[in-house]
This record gives C-alpha cells, structure tokens and sequence, in this order.
C-alpha cells in the first residue's frame, strides 16, 4: 500500500480539493483508494457524531461508508490541551488501519501547516509521514517568489519524502514570476514542481445558501435558487449610471448594497445578477421584491453594515469552499490540464 499525505504550509490552500481530485482520479484507473483526516480543525455534528466537515464531504464524493472517529480520529478544540498525546496517536493508528484495509492508495488529508499544526500530540503533519511512512504532495499557494521559502524548508523537513508540489491559485499579476523564478528555484534544489494551477473564478465560487448561512441573512424571496454560485461580489455604492455600466460587464455576480438603495437594486436586477445582499437591516420596496422575484434572483436581507456583511464574505471565499460535487469535477478537469499527474504517479511508485 502506497500512503499519500497531502499537505501545505498555511490554511486554505487547496488539500481537500486536492485529496477529492486525486482520489477520484486513481479510483477512475480502478485502484483501491483511502482516506482520512488525521486531525480535523472543522468540526460538525453530522448523523449525531462529531466529524470535520471537509473530511465528510471527501468521503462522500469518494463512496467511502466510514464511521466518523475512523474518518477524522482527532478533532482540534481547546479540550485538546488536556488530552493524552499517547492516547490521541493510538487512535490514530487505530483508525489508520480501519481506514486503510485493503486499499492500494491511502490518501492523508494534512491540516493548515505542515510542522506545527498538531504538535500538542506530536502529531504535526512531519510526525504523521514518519509514522505511516508516506509519501507527501505538498499543495502551495505561491503569490510571489517569497513563497518559495516556506516549500524549501518543508523540503528540508521532509527529504526524499516530498514526492511533488503543486503550486495553486497563482494569479495572473503572479504567473511571469512564477515562471521564470519560483519553478527553476525550487527545480535547481531538486524539487519536483508538478504544475502551477492559475486561479479559478468557478473553483473560488460559493453558494448562495452558504453566503445566506454565514452572514446569518434572512432570506426574502427565491429560497429555491440557494443552490446557485456566484463567482464575483460587487458593492453597490455609486451612482445608477455608474452601477449600470459596471453591473453589464460582470456575470455570475453578488450585488451588496444599502437596504435603502432601491435605485442600484433594480439596476442590479436588469443584469445578468445570481443574488442581492441587502445590509443593514433595512427591508425593500414592494417593487424590488417582485421584480427580483420575476427574474428568480434571491434577496437576502443582513443586519450588519456593508463593511461589516463583505468582511464576513471575504473570509468565507478565502476558505475555497470546494462542498459542491460540480466544483470537484471542473477541478478535476482543471487539475489534468495544468499538471503533470502522469510524473506524480511516477513519484509515488503508481506507474
């Protein structure tokens, strides 16, 4: 069995989606694929048992019926300062070998940093490829040439360990550097660069439904349409004239504005718009809601300022959601034309 952790050095960098991509791809050339989540930093009660969310949602897209304490052993709570290290690695390895019989390709989803996430057990992402003996795909958002320091010296850590890196959400204002500096640095010190994955409008999108929940928004018409993405949040704050011609050029958008601007809400409503965000808890016009209505746009209505509502959406698309199975399948098809997936598996001994 070939053990495969897949980790990063700072949250939010794209393991989970890695870890689903992967592991559908490998199921798809019909190999026995694994997973867990050694230590898990979102907890939920789902079915009445406590799980991490990202974890669940691997699981499911990859068939896997596995009871939540296998699936995610170790949750990360203030509790944990108390715990027994001995005890929290026995469960680990416990559940290892639940999660792991009969497979070919074991997958181990790292958390948020790869040597210090995790050591109050001596369970930091290092500690867990000794003791299983993986191999690691390190997931690296890369933005300049100063986040090739943070690869080398997980590197460095990791020795022969390290199989490839992949470096992900590389913007456009980026990708030249990248290019010319970042991938020869980390080749020249033997590092295998599997790819860099640019960043994705679709793979950055979330629902609205989720947009609703983590603002806490009522919402006042079309619950039906919460399922949709929106890729682009745009604050309504200037003139209707201005707002008109900045709301033509942009599809798939979230317009936020005042619940007091029914001038910039039904421009917004005449383009091509996914959802309005209505802040300060301030209700609409009767006219607003039928037309948002008639054009199947939902209206959801905040009680906190704009500042305040775009902050709170500014942490929940810098998370990546990835919980929706059409976003695993764009990203599976985004992963095979960036990367080199046919060297990975050379690395890890698959080919």
């Amino acid at each position: 069995m070939i053990v495969v952790y897949v980790a990063s050095s700072e949250p939010y960098s794209g393991k989970t989606l890695t870890c689903a991509v992967l592991g559908i791809r490998w199921q798809r050339q019909g190999r026995q694929v694994g997973y867990m989540r050694p230590l898990g930093v979102m907890p939920a009660r789902i079915a009445g048992e406590l799980a991490d969310e990202d974890a669940v949602f691997v699981a499911k897209q990859l068939g896997l019926d596995l009871p939540a304490r296998h699936l995610c052993p170790v949750l990360l709570s203030p509790d944990v300062c108390h715990a027994d290290p001995a005890a929290a690695r026995r469960q680990l390895e416990e559940s290892f070998a639940v999660a792991s019989a009969g497979r070919e390709v074991m997958l181990l989803n790292g958390t948020g940093s790869l040597m210090t996430r995790g050591s109050i057990f001596g369970l930091d992402g290092v500690s867990v490829v000794e003791m299983f003996d993986a191999k690691t795909v390190l997931v690296a958002r890369c933005r300049s040439f100063l986040d090739a320091d943070g690869i080398i010296a997980a590197q460095r850590r990791l020795g022969d360990r390290l199989s490839g890196v992949i470096l992900n959400r590389v913007g456009d204002s980026a990708r030249q550097e990248v290019e010319e500096h970042v991938i020869p640095c980390l080749r020249d010190r033997g590092i295998t660069v599997l790819g860099l994955l640019p960043e994705d409008t679709v793979l950055h999108s979330v629902t609205i439904g989720e947009v609703a929940e983590a603002t806490g928004a009522e919402v006042l018409c079309d619950g039906e349409c919460l399922d949709e993405l929106v890729e682009t949040f745009v604050v309504g704050a200037m003139g209707v004239e201005g707002a008109l011609r900045y709301f033509r050029r942009t599809t798939r958008k979230c317009v936020i504005t005042g619940g007091d601007r029914s001038d910039i809400q039904l421009a917004a409503l005449e383009t091509p718009t996914r959802c309005l965000i209505l802040t300060g808890g301030m209700r609409p016009s009767h006219t607003v809601l039928a037309r948002a209505q008639e054009r199947k746009v939902p209206v959801l209505l905040v009680t906190q300022d704009t500042l305040s509502t775009v902050s709170i959406i500014d942490e929940l698309t810098g998370k990546l959601r990835v919980r929706e199975p059409s976003k695993v399948e764009h990203a599976i098809e985004h992963f095979a034309q960036h990367l080199d997936l046919e060297q990975l598996d050379r690395s890890l001994g698959l080919k």
